[in-house]
Order: C-alpha cells, then sequence, then structure tokens
C-alpha cells in the first residue's frame, strides 16, 4: 500500500512540473510576441527602460553609500590628525610651563654649590659703631650679587628662594625676605660651579672677606656636592605697570 501512494505522488510531481512548464513556456511567448497578451512595442520597450533605470538607480545608491562610507573615514582619520596635534601642543606648552617655572624659581632644585653662615659681629673694638656689627639688608644683598656673579643658579637665604621678584629690605632690627621677617644669623645656600661661588666668598678683597675681617662679621663657607633649595613661596606679586613691548 505504501509503495503505491509514493509512486502515486511521484506520478502528481512530474504532472505539476510539466504543467508549470507549459505555462512558463506560454507567457515567455506571450511576452515576446506582445501580440496575444495585447501589449505593443511601446510599452515592451519601455517596461525594459524602467528596469534598466532601476538598475542604475540601484547601482547610485551603491556608490552613494560606498562615498558615504569614504566620507566618514576621512572625518575620523581628519579628527584623529587634530586630536594627535592638540595633544601634541598641550605636552608642548606643559613642557614649556615647566621650563619657565624651573629658570623662574617655582620648583625645588639641587645640585652642587656652597653654604655660607654670616653672623652679626662679635668682636669687642670701640672703634665701631653698634651698627656696624649688625648686617643689614644691603650687606646680605651684597653677597647674593656676588654669589650671581660668580655663576650661582639657585640661591635661597634662611630657606626662602631668591628669585628676580624677591624682596630683601630691613625690617627694623630684622631683615625682610619674600614677605618673612629673618634674623640673623643668616645661611645663604647657592647652586653652581662649587669653587667659583667658594671663591667669591672666601678670597681677599671680596665684600664676604671685608665683613670678616674688618667687621670681625663671621662667615663660614663650604662647598657642597648636594645642595638643596626649596622653590619660591613668597607672597603674590602683581605686575602694574610693565607691559608687553612685542604688541
Amino acid at each position: 500500500m505504501k509503495k503505491f501512494r509514493m509512486e502515486e505522488i511521484d506520478i502528481k510531481i512530474k504532472t505539476m512540473n510539466i504543467f508549470i512548464a507549459v505555462l512558463v513556456f506560454v507567457a515567455s511567448a506571450l511576452t515576446v510576441s506582445g501580440v496575444d497578451a495585447n501589449v505593443d512595442e511601446n510599452t515592451i520597450y519601455a517596461v525594459k527602460n524602467l528596469n534598466q533605470y532601476e538598475r542604475n538607480i540601484e547601482n547610485m545608491r551603491n556608490v552613494v553609500e560606498s562615498l558615504r562610507g569614504e566620507v566618514t573615514e576621512e572625518k575620523k582619520i581628519i579628527a584623529s590628525y587634530e586630536n594627535d596635534n592638540y595633544f601634541d601642543d598641550i605636552i608642548d606648552i606643559n613642557s614649556q610651563i615647566e621650563e619657565l617655572k624651573f629658570y623662574n624659581g617655582f620648583t625645588d632644585v639641587r645640585g652642587p654649590g656652597i653654604y655660607l653662615k654670616v653672623s652679626d659681629s662679635v668682636i669687642e673694638d670701640d672703634g665701631l659703631d653698634i651698627m656696624e656689627k649688625i648686617l643689614h639688608d644691603v650687606d646680605i644683598t651684597v653677597l647674593l650679587n656676588d654669589l650671581k656673579g660668580a655663576g650661582a643658579e639657585a640661591i635661597a637665604v634662611n630657606n626662602k628662594r631668591i628669585i628676580n621678584i624677591s624682596e630683601v629690605v630691613c625690617a627694623g632690627p630684622l631683615i625682610r625676605i619674600n614677605g618673612e621677617r629673618v634674623s640673623a644669623p643668616f645661611f645663604i645656600s647657592a647652586i653652581g660651579d662649587m669653587e667659583s661661588l667658594y671663591n667669591c666668598v672666601t678670597e681677599d678683597g671680596t665684600y664676604a672677606s671685608t665683613l670678616k675681617n674688618h667687621y670681625g662679621m663671621p662667615i663660614e663657607a663650604k662647598m657642597i656636592y648636594n645642595v638643596r633649595i626649596p622653590k619660591y613661596y613668597g607672597t603674590d606679586h602683581k605686575v602694574e605697570y610693565a607691559v608687553s613691548a612685542e604688541k
């Protein structure tokens, strides 16, 4: 019984396939002739053109999508390039800022140099006035200028960094440095060539030797291989009168 049914199904499938083939052949013949289907040649030509237009439109769509993809990639490349440039600019600016801070005394530094201790006079000499036995702001200023002239790259007095806007002025019996009052003895640290710095405060004829030999002020100088000087911690300084001459 099962075998009979399978054979019957095969026969029906073959018959249906033949029928479909005949229908396809007839439809094709009618389309080509355009007579029995009541379709003239102009209509057939228009249909063919329409199909061609559709293919052209599809092709154009593909081209547009491709161009859009390329534009998107180009935008990504440009954005990446701009970001890289901005990043490089930021690094360069930060580097310049750090360099300016270093050379202007706004960073802690260390290096070879000297320690210098200067105190008020302790000798008993009636020929000297009491004011001549006391260290004044001008004395400290001259010593600092001598150190700078000897090539000091960084200087501090009593651990207060000396920069171009630092003040060293008298404040009664004391000296005001960077807005703070300090008293003798004064400890001066300087970074630079050790021998040059040492010689400028120890050789005969220097201002330091005059303070020591004529006024009896104890002066001690030592060459140090690793002097540490802190950054500037002074009061806020506002420029009121100077303007850039480059504008």
